[in-house]
């Protein structure tokens, strides 16, 4: 009779271990908007929530647009302005969209290029995620990601942009 106990326990763990895993959430930069001239870039971000059970809700997103200079080789990290998503969970087997911007004046950026131009740019999401099965909610997850670099200004960029 106990074996029956602990086999129906596991059991049921078990059940609830796979509704309440987490979904794969992919992330991937579809726009872009530059202004060279003001020292602005404006990112369209599109974050795919693959599973077909599981919603996504965002608690926080930050993301930082990185380059680095040629000359010396050192790193800058620029914070954009985040509008989306919703804080409202996004439906499974959706995409939601999140802009980015960001202002580079002030910093080297304009000829921190190694031809003396605009350099090339990643993007560094970092997000605090909760899935959720109906009423069930996991526990928060941190997401981190980086997207390739390429070159906004120019327009020189071929999108969709991967991040992984």
């Amino acid at each position: 009779m106990a074996l029956l106990g602990t086999l129906v326990g596991s059991g049921i763990v078990i059940a609830v271990s796979a509704i309440l895993c987490p979904a794969v959430i992919v992330f991937s930069i579809t726009g872009s908007r530059a202004d060279l001239k003001g020292g602005r870039l404006g990112l369209t971000l599109d974050v795919n929530d693959t599973s077909l059970r599981t919603g996504v809700q965002f608690r926080s997103v930050i993301v930082y647009l990185q380059y680095a200079d040629a000359a010396s080789a050192m790193p800058f990290k620029v914070p954009a302005n985040v509008d989306g998503p919703n804080p409202s969970p996004q439906l499974p087997g959706t995409t939601a969209k999140m802009m980015a911007a960001a202002n580079f004046a002030g910093s080297p950026f304009a000829h921190a290029g190694a031809d003396g131009g605009p350099p090339n740019i990643s993007v560094l999401v970092l997000a605090v995620v909760r899935f959720n099965v109906g009423p069930w909610h996991t526990r928060p997850y941190d997401v981190r990601v980086l997207c390739a670099a390429a070159d906004y200004f120019r327009g020189n960029t071929s999108l969709p942009i991967a991040c992984v």
